[in-house]
Protein backbone atom coordinates (compact mmCIF):
# COMPACT_ATOMS: atom_id res chain seq x y z
CA UNK A 1 0.00 0.00 0.00
CA UNK A 2 1.50 3.31 -1.10
CA UNK A 3 2.33 5.85 1.57
CA UNK A 4 3.34 9.51 1.23
CA UNK A 5 5.39 11.49 3.77
CA UNK A 6 5.90 15.27 3.72
CA UNK A 7 8.75 16.81 5.77
CA UNK A 8 7.95 19.65 8.18
CA UNK A 9 10.34 21.90 10.20
CA UNK A 10 11.52 21.17 13.75
CA UNK A 11 12.77 23.49 16.54
CA UNK A 12 15.11 22.47 19.38
CA UNK A 13 16.19 24.29 22.60
CA UNK A 14 19.89 24.95 23.30
CA UNK A 15 22.16 26.35 26.05
CA UNK A 16 25.12 28.83 25.74
CA UNK A 17 28.72 29.01 27.06
CA UNK A 18 31.59 31.54 26.94
CA UNK A 19 33.95 32.70 24.21
CA UNK A 20 37.53 31.52 24.81
CA UNK A 21 39.75 31.99 21.74
CA UNK A 22 40.24 34.20 18.69
CA UNK A 23 43.14 32.59 16.83
CA UNK A 24 43.96 29.17 15.46
CA UNK A 25 47.76 29.22 15.63
CA UNK A 26 50.79 30.30 17.63
CA UNK A 27 54.05 30.80 15.70
CA UNK A 28 57.61 31.32 16.99
CA UNK A 29 60.99 31.50 15.21
CA UNK A 30 62.84 28.18 15.24
CA UNK A 31 65.82 28.23 17.59
CA UNK A 32 68.28 27.36 14.79
CA UNK A 33 67.02 30.06 12.40
CA UNK A 34 69.12 33.24 12.17
CA UNK A 35 68.61 36.82 11.04
CA UNK A 36 71.98 36.85 9.25
CA UNK A 37 71.32 34.06 6.77
CA UNK A 38 68.34 32.66 4.89
CA UNK A 39 66.82 29.39 6.11
CA UNK A 40 63.81 27.74 4.49
CA UNK A 41 62.09 24.50 3.42
CA UNK A 42 62.36 22.39 6.58
CA UNK A 43 61.76 18.65 6.36
CA UNK A 44 61.95 15.99 9.07
CA UNK A 45 64.39 13.09 8.89
CA UNK A 46 64.70 10.74 11.85
CA UNK A 47 65.33 13.05 14.83
CA UNK A 48 66.69 15.85 12.64
CA UNK A 49 65.39 18.85 10.73
CA UNK A 50 66.90 19.21 7.26
CA UNK A 51 66.64 22.64 5.62
CA UNK A 52 68.15 24.95 3.01
CA UNK A 53 70.43 27.83 3.92
CA UNK A 54 73.10 30.11 2.50
CA UNK A 55 74.94 30.22 5.83
CA UNK A 56 78.71 30.04 5.78
CA UNK A 57 80.41 26.87 6.85
CA UNK A 58 84.06 25.87 6.88
CA UNK A 59 83.29 22.80 4.80
CA UNK A 60 81.60 24.76 2.01
CA UNK A 61 83.16 26.65 -0.88
CA UNK A 62 80.29 27.75 -3.09
CA UNK A 63 79.55 30.49 -5.59
CA UNK A 64 77.62 33.63 -4.68
CA UNK A 65 74.63 35.39 -6.15
CA UNK A 66 74.35 39.01 -7.26
CA UNK A 67 73.71 40.11 -3.67
CA UNK A 68 76.99 38.52 -2.62
CA UNK A 69 75.17 35.88 -0.63
CA UNK A 70 76.32 32.29 -0.76
CA UNK A 71 74.22 29.84 -2.72
CA UNK A 72 72.08 27.32 -0.90
CA UNK A 73 73.07 24.01 0.63
CA UNK A 74 71.35 21.44 2.79
CA UNK A 75 71.93 21.61 6.54
CA UNK A 76 70.81 19.49 9.47
CA UNK A 77 70.09 20.18 13.11
CA UNK A 78 68.75 18.03 15.93
CA UNK A 79 65.03 18.45 16.40
CA UNK A 80 65.52 18.50 20.16
CA UNK A 81 68.50 20.70 21.21
CA UNK A 82 68.85 18.85 24.51
CA UNK A 83 70.05 15.84 22.52
CA UNK A 84 73.44 17.50 22.01
CA UNK A 85 73.81 19.32 18.68
CA UNK A 86 72.94 23.03 18.79
CA UNK A 87 74.43 24.54 15.64
CA UNK A 88 73.43 23.40 12.13
CA UNK A 89 75.83 21.19 10.20
CA UNK A 90 76.11 20.27 6.54
CA UNK A 91 73.62 17.51 5.85
CA UNK A 92 75.86 15.36 3.63
CA UNK A 93 79.25 16.28 2.09
CA UNK A 94 78.44 13.82 -0.71
CA UNK A 95 75.54 16.00 -1.90
CA UNK A 96 77.32 19.37 -1.85
CA UNK A 97 77.93 21.21 -5.14
CA UNK A 98 79.27 24.74 -5.77
CA UNK A 99 75.75 25.86 -6.74
CA UNK A 100 72.28 25.50 -5.18
CA UNK A 101 71.44 22.27 -3.36
CA UNK A 102 67.95 21.72 -1.95
CA UNK A 103 65.17 21.60 -0.95
CA UNK A 104 64.99 17.88 -0.18
CA UNK A 105 62.43 15.20 0.69
CA UNK A 106 62.78 11.70 2.12
CA UNK A 107 61.05 8.45 1.22
CA UNK A 108 58.73 6.96 3.86
CA UNK A 109 61.34 4.35 4.82
CA UNK A 110 64.05 7.06 5.15
CA UNK A 111 66.44 5.26 2.77
CA UNK A 112 66.03 7.57 -0.23
CA UNK A 113 66.36 11.32 -0.55
CA UNK A 114 65.29 13.42 -3.53
CA UNK A 115 66.72 16.91 -3.70
CA UNK A 116 66.79 19.85 -6.05
CA UNK A 117 70.01 21.30 -7.45
CA UNK A 118 71.33 23.22 -10.40
CA UNK A 119 71.84 20.92 -13.37
CA UNK A 120 75.16 22.44 -14.44
CA UNK A 121 77.59 22.13 -11.51
CA UNK A 122 80.80 22.42 -13.55
CA UNK A 123 80.55 26.13 -14.48
CA UNK A 124 83.65 28.03 -13.42
CA UNK A 125 82.21 31.58 -13.36
CA UNK A 126 81.88 32.84 -9.76
CA UNK A 127 79.57 35.52 -8.34
CA UNK A 128 77.27 35.30 -11.36
CA UNK A 129 74.02 33.36 -11.49
CA UNK A 130 73.23 32.02 -14.95
CA UNK A 131 69.45 32.06 -15.43
CA UNK A 132 69.94 29.28 -17.93
CA UNK A 133 71.32 26.93 -15.28
CA UNK A 134 67.99 25.31 -14.46
CA UNK A 135 67.11 23.21 -11.42
CA UNK A 136 66.45 19.48 -11.55
CA UNK A 137 65.74 16.64 -9.15
CA UNK A 138 68.37 14.11 -8.06
CA UNK A 139 68.29 10.98 -5.89
CA UNK A 140 70.64 9.58 -3.28
CA UNK A 141 70.40 6.37 -1.28
CA UNK A 142 71.49 5.76 2.29
CA UNK A 143 74.19 3.06 2.02
CA UNK A 144 76.24 2.06 5.07
CA UNK A 145 75.31 5.31 6.79
CA UNK A 146 76.39 7.51 3.85
CA UNK A 147 74.23 9.27 1.29
CA UNK A 148 75.29 8.02 -2.14
CA UNK A 149 74.05 9.75 -5.33
CA UNK A 150 72.26 7.20 -7.53
CA UNK A 151 70.84 9.21 -10.42
CA UNK A 152 68.53 11.96 -11.60
CA UNK A 153 64.83 12.32 -12.24
CA UNK A 154 64.31 11.21 -15.86
CA UNK A 155 62.25 14.28 -16.78
CA UNK A 156 64.87 16.89 -15.86
CA UNK A 157 65.20 19.32 -18.76
CA UNK A 158 67.70 22.15 -19.37
CA UNK A 159 64.86 24.33 -20.71
CA UNK A 160 62.92 24.50 -17.42
CA UNK A 161 63.28 23.90 -13.69
CA UNK A 162 61.90 21.12 -11.51
CA UNK A 163 62.27 21.80 -7.79
CA UNK A 164 60.77 21.69 -4.26
CA UNK A 165 60.09 17.91 -4.24
CA UNK A 166 57.87 15.97 -1.87
CA UNK A 167 56.99 12.27 -1.60
CA UNK A 168 53.46 11.13 -0.87
CA UNK A 169 53.17 9.32 2.50
CA UNK A 170 53.24 5.93 0.77
CA UNK A 171 56.13 6.88 -1.53
CA UNK A 172 54.07 6.13 -4.64
CA UNK A 173 53.96 9.73 -5.89
CA UNK A 174 56.56 12.47 -6.24
CA UNK A 175 55.18 16.03 -6.12
CA UNK A 176 57.15 19.10 -7.23
CA UNK A 177 56.95 22.60 -8.67
CA UNK A 178 57.95 23.31 -12.24
CA UNK A 179 57.74 25.98 -14.95
CA UNK A 180 57.65 23.36 -17.71
CA UNK A 181 55.57 24.31 -20.78
CA UNK A 182 51.84 23.64 -20.80
CA UNK A 183 51.04 24.84 -17.28
CA UNK A 184 48.52 27.39 -16.06
CA UNK A 185 50.96 30.02 -14.80
CA UNK A 186 54.59 30.69 -14.05
CA UNK A 187 55.17 27.65 -11.84
CA UNK A 188 52.68 24.80 -11.35
CA UNK A 189 52.55 21.74 -9.13
CA UNK A 190 52.93 18.35 -10.79
CA UNK A 191 53.13 14.79 -9.63
CA UNK A 192 54.73 11.65 -11.02
CA UNK A 193 53.81 8.06 -10.11
CA UNK A 194 56.33 5.32 -9.42
CA UNK A 195 55.53 1.96 -10.98
CA UNK A 196 57.91 -1.00 -11.26
CA UNK A 197 60.76 1.24 -10.15
CA UNK A 198 60.15 3.86 -12.88
CA UNK A 199 58.69 7.35 -12.63
CA UNK A 200 55.81 8.22 -14.95
CA UNK A 201 55.47 11.35 -17.08
CA UNK A 202 54.64 14.32 -14.78
CA UNK A 203 50.94 15.20 -14.55
CA UNK A 204 49.76 18.73 -13.80
CA UNK A 205 47.40 18.83 -10.78
CA UNK A 206 44.97 20.98 -12.76
CA UNK A 207 43.41 24.42 -12.53
CA UNK A 208 41.77 23.79 -9.16
CA UNK A 209 45.23 23.78 -7.58
CA UNK A 210 47.26 25.74 -10.12
CA UNK A 211 46.55 29.33 -11.12
CA UNK A 212 47.83 32.02 -13.46
CA UNK A 213 50.37 32.81 -10.74
CA UNK A 214 52.98 30.57 -9.17
CA UNK A 215 52.39 27.39 -7.15
CA UNK A 216 55.36 25.66 -5.52
CA UNK A 217 56.59 23.97 -2.29
CA UNK A 218 54.09 21.07 -2.11
CA UNK A 219 53.89 18.93 1.03
CA UNK A 220 51.55 15.96 1.53
CA UNK A 221 50.82 15.19 5.17
CA UNK A 222 50.21 11.71 6.55
CA UNK A 223 46.44 12.14 6.26
CA UNK A 224 46.66 13.09 2.57
CA UNK A 225 46.26 16.86 2.84
CA UNK A 226 48.30 18.78 0.25
CA UNK A 227 49.85 22.05 1.45
CA UNK A 228 51.48 24.39 -1.06
CA UNK A 229 52.52 28.00 -1.57
CA UNK A 230 50.86 30.28 -4.12
CA UNK A 231 50.76 33.91 -5.14
CA UNK A 232 47.84 33.33 -7.50
CA UNK A 233 44.91 32.33 -5.27
CA UNK A 234 44.59 35.59 -3.34
CA UNK A 235 45.45 35.90 0.33
CA UNK A 236 47.50 38.19 2.54
CA UNK A 237 50.06 39.12 -0.12
CA UNK A 238 52.99 37.61 -2.02
CA UNK A 239 53.21 33.84 -1.47
CA UNK A 240 50.72 32.32 0.97
CA UNK A 241 50.23 28.76 2.19
CA UNK A 242 47.11 26.90 1.11
CA UNK A 243 45.61 23.49 1.78
CA UNK A 244 43.70 21.20 -0.53
CA UNK A 245 42.73 17.53 -0.52
CA UNK A 246 41.14 15.08 -2.89
CA UNK A 247 37.34 15.30 -2.92
CA UNK A 248 36.17 12.38 -5.03
CA UNK A 249 38.20 12.41 -8.25
CA UNK A 250 39.11 16.11 -7.98
CA UNK A 251 41.00 18.47 -5.71
CA UNK A 252 38.88 20.72 -3.52
CA UNK A 253 39.21 24.49 -3.87
CA UNK A 254 42.37 25.57 -2.00
CA UNK A 255 41.82 26.96 1.50
CA UNK A 256 44.00 29.80 2.78
CA UNK A 257 45.67 29.14 6.14
CA UNK A 258 44.93 31.95 8.53
CA UNK A 259 47.33 34.38 10.17
CA UNK A 260 49.76 34.21 11.86
CA UNK A 261 50.94 31.33 9.65
CA UNK A 262 50.32 33.52 6.60
CA UNK A 263 51.39 37.15 6.49
CA UNK A 264 51.80 40.02 4.01
CA UNK A 265 55.25 38.65 3.12
CA UNK A 266 56.24 35.35 1.49
CA UNK A 267 55.11 32.28 3.45
CA UNK A 268 55.93 28.84 2.07
CA UNK A 269 57.42 25.40 2.69
CA UNK A 270 55.08 24.15 5.44
CA UNK A 271 55.37 20.68 6.99
CA UNK A 272 53.11 19.22 9.66
CA UNK A 273 52.15 16.07 11.52
CA UNK A 274 49.09 13.97 10.72
CA UNK A 275 46.76 15.90 13.03
CA UNK A 276 48.00 19.33 11.83
CA UNK A 277 48.63 20.18 15.48
CA UNK A 278 52.23 21.33 15.01
CA UNK A 279 54.91 21.79 12.39
CA UNK A 280 57.26 24.24 10.67
CA UNK A 281 57.10 26.71 7.79
CA UNK A 282 59.27 29.29 6.04
CA UNK A 283 58.63 33.03 5.92
CA UNK A 284 60.27 36.28 4.81
CA UNK A 285 58.44 38.43 7.37
CA UNK A 286 61.73 39.27 9.11
CA UNK A 287 65.01 40.59 7.75
CA UNK A 288 65.70 37.30 5.95
CA UNK A 289 64.00 34.03 5.09
CA UNK A 290 63.48 32.20 8.37
CA UNK A 291 61.94 28.99 9.65
CA UNK A 292 59.14 29.26 12.20
CA UNK A 293 57.53 26.61 14.34
CA UNK A 294 53.74 26.60 14.74
CA UNK A 295 51.32 24.94 17.10
CA UNK A 296 47.59 24.75 16.53
CA UNK A 297 45.39 26.09 19.32
CA UNK A 298 42.18 25.16 17.52
CA UNK A 299 41.99 23.28 14.22
CA UNK A 300 41.13 25.47 11.25
CA UNK A 301 38.00 23.92 9.76
CA UNK A 302 38.44 22.91 6.11
CA UNK A 303 36.09 21.49 3.50
CA UNK A 304 33.10 21.19 5.83
CA UNK A 305 30.01 19.29 4.69
CA UNK A 306 26.76 21.22 4.35
CA UNK A 307 24.53 20.47 7.34
CA UNK A 308 21.74 17.99 6.61
CA UNK A 309 18.67 18.61 8.73
CA UNK A 310 17.24 15.74 10.77
CA UNK A 311 13.51 15.37 10.18
CA UNK A 312 11.00 13.99 12.65
CA UNK A 313 7.78 15.68 11.41
CA UNK A 314 5.69 14.08 8.68
CA UNK A 315 2.29 14.05 7.04
CA UNK A 316 0.58 10.65 7.26
CA UNK A 317 -2.23 9.59 4.94
CA UNK A 318 -3.62 6.51 3.26
CA UNK A 319 -4.75 6.65 -0.36
CA UNK A 320 -6.85 3.49 0.01
CA UNK A 321 -9.90 5.38 1.36
CA UNK A 322 -12.67 2.85 1.96
CA UNK A 323 -15.50 5.39 1.90
CA UNK A 324 -17.75 3.51 4.36
CA UNK A 325 -21.24 5.02 4.11
CA UNK A 326 -23.30 2.39 5.94
CA UNK A 327 -21.88 3.20 9.39
CA UNK A 328 -21.17 6.48 11.21
CA UNK A 329 -17.34 6.18 11.45
CA UNK A 330 -14.34 8.34 12.26
CA UNK A 331 -10.79 7.90 10.97
CA UNK A 332 -8.10 8.09 13.68
CA UNK A 333 -4.30 7.77 13.46
CA UNK A 334 -2.68 6.19 16.50
CA UNK A 335 1.09 6.47 17.08
CA UNK A 336 3.49 4.52 19.30
CA UNK A 337 4.37 7.70 21.23
CA UNK A 338 0.79 7.74 22.59
CA UNK A 339 -0.61 10.44 20.31
CA UNK A 340 -3.95 9.98 18.53
CA UNK A 341 -5.10 12.29 15.74
CA UNK A 342 -8.46 12.28 13.90
CA UNK A 343 -8.61 12.44 10.10
CA UNK A 344 -7.64 10.60 6.93
CA UNK A 345 -4.63 12.92 6.60
CA UNK A 346 -2.73 14.15 9.69
CA UNK A 347 0.54 15.89 10.56
CA UNK A 348 2.63 14.57 13.42
CA UNK A 349 6.13 15.15 14.85
CA UNK A 350 7.86 12.20 16.47
CA UNK A 351 10.11 12.93 19.48
CA UNK A 352 13.36 11.97 17.72
CA UNK A 353 15.30 9.15 16.13
CA UNK A 354 14.07 5.64 16.95
CA UNK A 355 11.66 2.86 16.01
CA UNK A 356 7.94 3.67 15.77
CA UNK A 357 4.62 2.30 14.59
CA UNK A 358 1.50 4.00 13.28
CA UNK A 359 -2.03 2.70 12.76
CA UNK A 360 -5.02 4.11 10.90
CA UNK A 361 -8.11 2.93 12.77
CA UNK A 362 -11.70 3.23 11.69
CA UNK A 363 -13.76 4.11 14.77
CA UNK A 364 -17.46 3.30 15.13
CA UNK A 365 -18.84 6.69 16.14
CA UNK A 366 -21.78 5.19 18.01
CA UNK A 367 -19.69 2.94 20.28
CA UNK A 368 -16.24 4.64 20.04
CA UNK A 369 -14.79 1.18 19.40
CA UNK A 370 -12.35 0.28 16.66
CA UNK A 371 -14.38 -1.06 13.76
CA UNK A 372 -11.33 -1.80 11.57
CA UNK A 373 -7.60 -1.14 11.47
CA UNK A 374 -7.19 -0.07 7.87
CA UNK A 375 -3.42 0.52 7.94
CA UNK A 376 -0.59 -0.53 10.25
CA UNK A 377 3.06 0.31 9.65
CA UNK A 378 6.40 0.11 11.43
CA UNK A 379 9.25 2.45 10.59
CA UNK A 380 12.56 3.78 11.94
CA UNK A 381 13.85 7.35 11.94
CA UNK A 382 17.62 7.79 11.81
CA UNK A 383 19.63 10.96 12.26
CA UNK A 384 22.13 11.86 9.58
CA UNK A 385 25.65 10.75 10.50
CA UNK A 386 27.30 14.14 10.98
CA UNK A 387 28.13 16.86 13.48
CA UNK A 388 24.88 18.74 14.02
CA UNK A 389 24.26 22.45 14.59
CA UNK A 390 21.07 23.19 16.48
CA UNK A 391 20.14 26.86 16.12
CA UNK A 392 17.72 29.28 14.54
CA UNK A 393 18.15 29.84 10.84
CA UNK A 394 17.91 33.63 11.17
CA UNK A 395 18.32 36.30 13.83
CA UNK A 396 18.35 40.07 14.32
CA UNK A 397 21.71 41.86 14.25
CA UNK A 398 23.46 42.15 17.66
CA UNK A 399 20.97 39.78 19.28
CA UNK A 400 22.33 36.76 21.17
CA UNK A 401 21.93 33.46 19.35
CA UNK A 402 22.26 30.06 20.95
CA UNK A 403 24.07 27.17 19.27
CA UNK A 404 24.38 23.52 20.32
CA UNK A 405 26.33 20.57 18.96
CA UNK A 406 24.87 18.01 21.37
CA UNK A 407 22.64 16.46 18.71
CA UNK A 408 25.67 15.39 16.66
CA UNK A 409 25.43 11.79 15.48
CA UNK A 410 28.80 10.12 14.88
CA UNK A 411 28.60 6.45 15.93
CA UNK A 412 31.93 5.13 17.23
CA UNK A 413 33.51 8.60 17.30
CA UNK A 414 34.80 9.75 20.70
CA UNK A 415 34.44 13.56 20.80
CA UNK A 416 37.22 15.48 22.55
CA UNK A 417 36.32 19.04 21.64
CA UNK A 418 33.58 21.13 20.01
CA UNK A 419 34.97 23.99 17.88
CA UNK A 420 32.85 26.83 16.50
CA UNK A 421 33.89 29.19 13.71
CA UNK A 422 31.27 31.88 13.14
CA UNK A 423 32.71 33.18 9.90
CA UNK A 424 33.28 36.66 11.30
CA UNK A 425 36.68 36.03 12.89
CA UNK A 426 35.17 34.69 16.11
CA UNK A 427 36.08 31.26 17.46
CA UNK A 428 34.60 29.44 20.45
CA UNK A 429 34.72 25.99 21.97
CA UNK A 430 32.18 23.96 23.90
CA UNK A 431 29.12 21.84 23.15
CA UNK A 432 26.77 24.82 23.66
CA UNK A 433 27.70 28.42 22.93
CA UNK A 434 26.26 31.91 22.41
CA UNK A 435 27.16 34.42 19.70
CA UNK A 436 26.10 37.84 18.43
CA UNK A 437 26.56 38.84 14.78
CA UNK A 438 27.32 42.54 14.26
CA UNK A 439 26.84 42.55 10.48
CA UNK A 440 23.71 41.83 8.46
CA UNK A 441 23.84 39.21 5.71
CA UNK A 442 24.58 35.52 5.50
CA UNK A 443 27.18 33.96 7.81
CA UNK A 444 28.69 30.50 7.31
CA UNK A 445 28.82 28.95 10.80
CA UNK A 446 31.06 25.90 11.12
CA UNK A 447 31.02 23.25 13.85
CA UNK A 448 34.07 21.01 14.08
CA UNK A 449 34.37 17.97 16.33
CA UNK A 450 37.84 16.66 17.14
CA UNK A 451 38.37 13.18 18.50
CA UNK A 452 39.10 9.56 17.63
CA UNK A 453 37.28 6.63 16.10
CA UNK A 454 37.08 3.83 18.65
CA UNK A 455 40.14 1.62 18.31
CA UNK A 456 42.17 4.24 16.43
CA UNK A 457 44.99 6.44 17.72
CA UNK A 458 44.67 8.96 14.87
CA UNK A 459 43.06 12.24 15.80
CA UNK A 460 40.41 13.46 13.35
CA UNK A 461 38.32 16.56 12.80
CA UNK A 462 34.82 16.32 11.35
CA UNK A 463 32.86 19.45 10.50
CA UNK A 464 29.68 20.85 9.01
CA UNK A 465 28.63 24.33 7.93
CA UNK A 466 25.25 26.03 8.28
CA UNK A 467 24.22 29.37 6.79
CA UNK A 468 22.72 31.85 9.28
CA UNK A 469 20.88 34.93 7.98
CA UNK A 470 21.29 38.09 10.06
CA UNK A 471 18.74 40.90 9.46
CA UNK A 472 18.14 44.47 10.60
CA UNK A 473 15.98 45.16 13.65
CA UNK A 474 12.84 46.72 12.24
Amino acid sequence: MKKSIIILPLLVLIIPVKLICQTHYVVTPAAFSSSKYDEFSPVLFMDQIIFCSNMEHEFLITYQNKKNKGLFNLFKVKMYPESGQKDPEVFSPNLVTPFNDGPAAFSPDSTLVVYSRNMDIKTKTKNIIDPGNKLGLYFAELIDGEWTPIGKYPYNNPDFSITTPCFSPDGQYLYFGSDMPGGYGGTDIYRSERSDGEWSTPVNLGDQVNSAGNEVYPFVSLNGDLFFASDGHGGFGKKDIFLTRMSGPDWMAPVLLEAPINSSEDDFGLITNRAFSEGYFSTSRGSSDDIYRFTTLLPQLFDCDTLLHNQYCFEFWDDAYLGIDSLPVTYEWEFSDGIKLRGIKVEHCLPGAGKYWAKLNIIDSTTSNIFLTQTSMEFELEDHVQPYITSKDAEIINKTMEFSGLSSNLPGFVIEEYIWDFGDGTLQTGPEVEHQFDMIGEHAVKLGLTGYMEGSADKETKCVVKTITVVEDN
